[in-house]
């Protein structure tokens, strides 16, 4: 249940944080050893370098509320989860371009 919500947090932020384009999302993984990496990468309107470990702080948002709704809770829930889990997770990004979200958890 909580992998899939991450999954779930990871895809809808890819879906609700997007530019004039239509949004795109691909999800991806590959195995390293004993470790898999998933990826969720979008053409959304991307973070900026400087707040990319405030968006795993929960209640920390970056947009406006009047730009896009939210609680600021989505991104601290997902890291707990891949903690949780034995993982890390990790942003990166380029601003008006695309951002991908990364985790890793040990192969069952």
């Amino acid at each position: 249940g909580q992998l899939a919500q991450l999954l779930t947090n990871l895809v809808g932020n890819a879906l609700k944080f997007r530019g004039d384009p239509p949004p795109r999302a691909h999800v991806g993984a590959t195995r390293n050893g004993s470790m898999c990496t998933i990826s969720v990468q979008d053409n959304g309107i991307g973070i900026a370098p400087e707040y990319f470990d405030r968006i795993f702080v929960i209640f920390q948002r970056l947009p406006s509320r009047e730009e896009y709704a939210g609680t600021g809770v989505g991104l601290a829930i997902c890291k707990k989860i891949v903690e949780r889990h034995g993982g890390r997770i990790w942003v990166e990004s380029q601003p008006d371009v695309s951002t991908s979200l990364h985790f890793t958890l040990p192969v069952a």
